[in-house]
């Protein structure tokens, strides 16, 4: 089993490359979460705007 020692040094190239993948990474576009987060939202709205609905079994005020 291969162990990392917690003194490994990275380079300053490898840094730069790891770094700049990151970047390039947070850059992108994700098609799918957005759709969800749209989704989400969506739903989120329509349930606050939808009246609740409620079962009432009898009333006691109705009978006269």
């Amino acid at each position: 089993m291969n162990q990392l020692h917690s003194d490994i040094r990275l380079t300053d190239e490898l840094e730069r490359q790891l770094m700049q993948a990151a970047i390039e990474d947070q850059m992108r576009i994700k098609p799918g979460k957005a759709l969800k987060n749209l989704f989400v939202k969506l739903s989120g709205k329509a349930a606050k705007s939808a009246p609740a609905k409620t079962t009432t079994g009898n009333t006691v005020g109705s009978a006269a």
